[in-house]
């Protein structure tokens, strides 16, 4: 390879983007085979059809990562979380995958992943200034 050229790409960010995410995936498929990708989001919606909150998870090969859970201020302490959670673990086991993993800040839902079940396995202490990022992870069984 002769002289590289790094850059922060601003004019073909979009471009540069994709071909990136095509190169990883290629590369990651010659390794371990098919990644079998799946996207889902599962919402909570109102008697009206209002959004008060969801989940969105990215499933490939044999794992699961929550990407996002967010409920409105009125849904929250309705054990709605809760529901969601659960759906987005069995969705998880319907694809075949064998754990779940995602990651919060201290100000937003570590307690609520500990209740669920998720074990904590890393912290980026001062993440935001005066907090915290915690990692979870939760082994998923066959349902009985």
């Amino acid at each position: 390879m002769r002289k590289s050229l790094i850059r922060v790409e601003r004019a073909r960010a979009a471009q540069a983007s994709r071909a990136l995410w095509k190169g990883l995936v290629e590369f990651n498929r010659s390794q371990a085979g098919p990644l079998r990708y799946k996207r889902h989001v599962i919402t909570a919606r109102d008697g009206k059809g209002r959004l008060l909150g969801g989940i969105i998870l990215q499933s490939y090969l044999l794992e699961t990562y929550v990407e996002l859970l967010w409920l409105s201020q009125q849904a929250r302490r309705a054990r709605l979380g809760t529901k969601l959670l659960k759906e987005a673990e069995r969705c998880a086991r319907e694809r075949g995958s064998r754990l779940i993993h995602l990651n919060t800040y201290s100000f937003q839902a570590p307690g609520f992943y500990e209740k669920q079940g998720y074990r904590r396995f890393g912290t980026i202490a001062g993440s935001p200034r005066g907090g915290s990022r915690h990692f979870y992870l939760k082994r998923l069984t066959d349902p009985a």
